[in-house]
């Protein structure tokens, strides 16, 4: 399978392991790769505790690197979160600085402008592609110089915009908007789902929640559980305050840019519904994390950690695509990525059979 995506990124299959926080490994990222996918290393991969050193998070990223070249010499990504002035900006500027020095070929950029450190990355030889959920924002990045976009539904399982397009209507109206290529997001995690966003007008999937439910993600047992008992109804999306609130700190968490605030995706479980209950039935992105956790330090990661590496589903819930409930099993990346190319060349002749 040739798009302007494999083109660019030196790839077989146009099919890219979406980054998240904590499991998106360096072992991940090569088993993608290797099956001919884009593999990607997502923020504080490899660990399982947080830390607030800004050094150690620089040396925790170049570790996972590196270990990404032993296992795999193919191309991969970097997933660089842009941080807000005044609370974690300072991360996100020395895991920069990392990739530049690791030689990183490929920047997944999220939460941020693209205007922060794009031409940076240029300069240092990367190819960069910027997250997206907006035409304007799409416009925005293809004016800062990116090389791609992601744009991604508010069926996905990651962060998305205010407004929850849905990745239906998203996808088109992106590929019509900008000349560079558009990357689809949201809900896709089987062949249909690669080649409807091919249809959309799309050069790439990217996916995540998909490879949550393979062996070599290092997601714990009950998660992937999770993901195989959900059905379509399982999810819900999750605010990031209100675009439209009077006061500053109910606008979006912790003073977040336009790029960073918005939805969140998550589970219906017994610690989601209790927190629902407990905020009479409408809660923000904060309630979530404020009720799951005890610590003050940095609680996003700490639910974060808890859930998806430890396993405690009793006091959180997690952040899963809507497309959970087409997930049935867990198998290598490799069987996966194959599975998606082998069905997507029968979907296409059954196509071209209506077509006639």
């Amino acid at each position: 399978m040739k798009t302007s995506i494999t083109r660019l990124l030196g790839i077989k299959y146009p099919i890219i392991e979406a980054p998240m926080a904590w499991i998106t490994d360096a072992v991940l990222a090569a088993a993608v790769s290797e099956a001919g996918g884009l593999g990607t290393i997502g923020p504080n991969a490899g660990s399982g505790s947080v830390t607030s050193d800004v050094g150690e998070t620089g040396e925790r990223l170049r570790e996972q690197i590196r270990q990404y070249r032993e296992l795999s010499d193919g191309p991969f990504a970097v997933n660089f979160v842009v941080g807000v002035v005044g609370w974690d900006r300072e991360y996100s500027d020395r895991c920069l600085e990392v990739g530049i020095e690791e030689k990183v070929p490929v920047a997944i950029v999220s939460q941020g402008s693209p205007t922060i450190y794009t031409q940076r990355m240029k300069d240092a030889g990367m190819k960069v592609i910027h997250v997206c959920s907006t035409i304007r924002h799409v416009q925005k990045a293809e004016q800062a110089g990116v090389d791609a976009v992601v744009v991604s539904g508010t069926e996905g399982g990651g962060h998305s915009g205010f407004d929850q397009l849905t990745t239906f209507c998203l996808v088109p109206q992106a590929a019509e908007a900008v000349k560079i290529p558009v990357i689809a997001g949201g809900g896709i995690v089987d062949a249909r789902g690669l080649m409807g966003a091919l249809s959309l007008g799309a050069e790439a999937v990217y996916m995540g929640t998909r490879f949550m439910a393979t062996t070599e993600c290092p997601t714990h047992p009950n998660v992937k559980q999770a993901i195989l008992e959900a059905i379509d109804t399982s999810t819900m999306a999750v605010r990031h305050g209100s675009p439209f609130a009077k006061e500053e700190k109910n606008r979006g968490d912790r003073g977040f840019v336009e790029e960073r605030r918005g939805s969140v995706r998550m589970l219906i479980n017994d610690a989601l519904r209790r927190i629902i209950v407990d905020k009479g039935g409408a809660i923000t992105f904060a309630d979530a994390l404020e009720a799951g956790q005890s610590s003050d330090l940095n609680p996003e990661s700490n639910r974060t950690v808890a859930a998806f590496v430890q396993g405690d589903l009793e006091g959180n819930s997690i952040t899963m695509s809507q497309g959970s409930g087409l997930i049935k099993d867990v198998p290598t990346c490799r069987e996966l990525i194959i599975r998606i190319v082998e069905e997507a060349g029968s979907i296409l002749e059954r196509l071209n059979a209506v077509y006639r």
